[in-house]
């Protein structure tokens, strides 16, 4: 027999004469008692609490890796309590990347012409008598003029909300899409819905760095001008006025408030000479 099954005569009477060890019997019990344990509660029990089951309930003496080892040695798995992915983190880190940012990282807010970079952000504006209304402005600007190329309002900031404005901005720009738009890591921003859009225009997502507001400071500077240059004198009421004082402000904005970094022109001045030029 020993000749058939390749082995020694040695090896076979080893074999024949071995007995467990008392560690092995020992890791026998506690892994029945596991099993019961689990079957009886629908394996709702992971290690830490195995371990105190384990040393309150039975005569064995276990540690977390010996109840992890056998666990894992008899596959026996808790159908709760399993470490979850942030799965939200991973979809920022597979989409995000600062576009915008040099190598010795310093911003990059000065693209060569129009259409190159858009920035888009959210921001909140109050109405009514006791400012008891509120809602979220959406727009997006163009980087390189500073023209506000489109805004959206709806009562809270949302994937449709930003993708709505971003779907407008095209229309109102005839068509041409930027290369790039750089928004900050808002929940509507790491949407699918949004980066499904974006992605569905061949358009590349950039994104601000965590905590770091000026990674999208020419947003930022839009928000800051439309409070303190109009609405900190404005005092609307209803939706329908405050939405009215939004248009008035973007227009103005774009046609009437003139830049020193745009060298005196309007936004909607400079964009025009740079597209004459590029005619």
């Amino acid at each position: 027999m020993c000749q058939f099954l390749g082995v020694s005569r040695a090896a076979y009477y080893k074999w024949l004469h071995h007995r467990p060890s008392q560690r092995a019997i020992e890791d026998e019990g506690i892994v029945k008692y596991i099993k019961n344990l689990e079957e009886q509660h629908h394996y709702i029990f992971g290690v830490k609490r195995l371990v105190d089951y384990v040393n309150n309930e039975t005569t064995y003496h276990v540690s977390h890796g010996k109840i992890r080892r056998l666990m894992r040695k008899n596959h026996i798995v808790a159908s709760i309590l399993v470490a979850k992915h942030d799965r939200k983190a991973e979809h920022k880190e597979y989409i995000l990347g600062n576009k915008l940012l040099t190598v010795d990282a310093k911003h990059n807010f000065h693209p060569e012409g129009p259409n190159q970079v858009w920035v888009t952000d959210c921001s909140e504006l109050q109405y009514g008598i006791k400012h008891g209304g509120k809602i979220r402005v959406s727009a997006i600007k163009d980087l390189y003029d500073h023209s506000v190329i489109a805004w959206s309002i709806e009562p809270t900031e949302t994937a449709d909300l930003v993708t709505e404005t971003f779907n407008a901005a095209i229309l109102a720009n005839g068509g041409v899409k930027p290369k790039i738009i750089h928004s900050d890591q808002g929940s509507s921003y790491t949407s699918g819905t949004y980066n499904k859009t974006l992605a569905g225009a061949g358009v590349t997502h950039s994104m601000s760095r965590p905590g770091t507001p000026g990674d999208n400071s020419p947003m930022e500077s839009l928000w800051s001008h439309m409070k303190t240059e109009y609405f900190d004198f404005k005092n609307p009421l209803s939706l329908e006025e405050i939405t009215t004082m939004i248009g008035d402000f973007m227009d103005w904005y774009n046609n009437s408030r003139r830049q020193p970094t745009l060298k005196g022109m309007t936004p909607v001045e400079y964009r025009n000479h740079a597209l004459e030029k590029i005619a």
